[in-house]
């Protein structure tokens, strides 16, 4: 990621001739990234984990059961599945992700125009049965506006801190078995909560992935990458190098994978393409011919859809036995009109 277009242009000078360099400069997308903070979290301002700040009764938020609880378990594994009925029977509340101080938002300038400008947004997510159940089922995402003098951390229900507790106690004793570092997994966080780390809210550019939306903005590296027959392969593969230089820094420094608006930094496909597909045709997949066929409309639809948050999931938890990423996805218009209930969370690893 690039502070701004002219530390993008020292930096990527080395892959492309002057022409190509100024296609992709124009090519990058402002985003916003979390930037740890020193000390604890303050009231009301951005973090990830730990625990939301709320006003006088609230209440943390639980998911709706699935239509069909058995159908979701059974995409998993089957001890994945059986931790799925397991966590269904038990009717638990959502781990809670991030906050978003919106007013820091606001001040970053036209990246946040898209975002309300006063209170905070609250990400919840349902990490036990998300990666298996894509959907707005699996995700909460709250806009509160509660005054700053009225906050409160929420404690977490006594259900969510024991699932909790028993499930940290369970990576404690396979760390202990595997000879892996006990005491990590002690501190580390659970599928139900997440260590609280302050965050500042920074502006930024980045690269769209080629597998994003926004690679459409560079059509002969799209097409490239795209191709079958080696055709453009040096143009890819330098377009695949100045991203994986850009974002070296991102595998050894994980915060830098949370981001806010901006185009998706995809473990998979373009996770707008999973929304399209969920609430378009009501199924988790389509089958690669029925994909296929539809491809230019779930890409045509998929441009309607906006990137809310994208969460590393080994970040969040804090824990090197973690992985994936969550990505909560709105439609452009449900932003527009503040309808955050009809977010859709998309997990994707690799």
């Amino acid at each position: 990621m690039f502070d701004d277009a002219a530390a993008a242009r020292a930096a990527l000078a080395g892959h492309f001739d002057p022409p190509r360099l100024e296609q992709v400069i124009s090519a990058l997308v402002p985003a916003i990234v979390f930037v740890p903070s020193a000390g604890p979290p303050t009231r009301g301002g951005s973090r990830i984990g730990g625990v939301p700040d709320m006003g006088p009764g609230a209440e943390w938020p639980r998911p709706s059961p699935p239509a069909d609880p058995e159908a979701v378990a059974a995409r998993g594994s089957p001890d994945a599945g059986n931790e799925m009925r397991e966590h269904f029977a038990k009717r638990l509340p959502y781990a809670f992700f991030a906050q978003v101080d919106l007013g820091e938002a606001a001040r970053l300038g036209s990246v946040a125009a898209g975002l309300p400008q006063d209170g905070r947004l609250l990400f919840f997510y349902d990490l036990a049965a998300g990666p298996w159940d894509t959907g707005s089922r699996v995700a909460r995402v709250i806009w509160d506006r509660t005054p700053a003098d009225q906050l409160a951390p929420l404690a977490p229900p006594a259900d969510l801190a024991e699932a909790a507790a028993a499930d940290r106690a369970e990576r404690v004793k396979i760390a202990e078995e595997f000879g892996n570092d006990a005491d990590a997994a002690r501190s580390s966080g659970s599928a139900y909560d997440a260590p609280g780390r302050a965050m500042t809210l920074r502006a930024t550019l980045r690269l769209p992935s080629v597998a994003s939306i926004e690679i459409a903005a560079l059509p002969e590296i799209a097409a490239a990458a795209r191709s079958t027959s080696g055709e453009g392969s040096d143009l890819a593969g330098d377009y695949e190098a100045a991203v994986e230089e850009s974002s070296d820094s991102d595998r050894q420094e994980t915060w830098r994978r949370q981001q806010l608006l901006g185009s998706p930094q995809p473990e998979q496909d373009d996770p707008r393409y999973d929304a399209v597909v969920v609430t378009r045709f009501g199924v988790q997949h389509l089958d690669r011919e029925e994909r296929r066929r539809r491809r230019e409309e779930i890409e045509r639809e998929a441009r309607g859809w906006a990137l809310l948050l994208q969460i590393d999931v080994k970040d969040w938890m804090r824990s090197e036995f973690a992985d994936g990423a969550v990505y909560f996805l709105i439609r452009k218009d449900d932003l527009a009109a503040r309808r955050f209930d009809r977010t859709v969370a998309v997990y994707q690893q690799t």
